[in-house]
């Protein structure tokens, strides 16, 4: 993946998340959306898991922003949402 000409290396499952993300701009996307999304098969999959993995994500994607606003933002009580003009 590349941002602002950066190249970031993600692992699958933080693709296939960014992919999740980037598919569905502006919209927030709730953990149980997300584990469906992402993992397919939610069922053996910790309720933590998908707040870890974007914790994984931003982090990584953090330092390619180069101070511009994280893509990726919390929603307090329903989820996450990617905002594609934040990049």
């Amino acid at each position: 993946v590349t941002v602002s000409d950066t190249e970031v290396h993600l692992t699958p499952l933080e693709f296939r998340l960014l992919v999740a993300f980037v598919r569905n701009p502006d919209q927030v996307l709730s953990r149980d959306q997300l584990l469906e999304l992402v993992w397919g098969d939610a069922s053996g999959v910790a309720a933590d898991q998908v707040k870890l993995y974007v914790g994984y994500l931003r982090r990584k994607l953090e330092p390619a922003l180069d101070g511009a606003q994280m893509p990726i933002t919390t929603v307090r009580g329903f989820g996450y949402r990617y905002t594609s003009t934040a990049a």
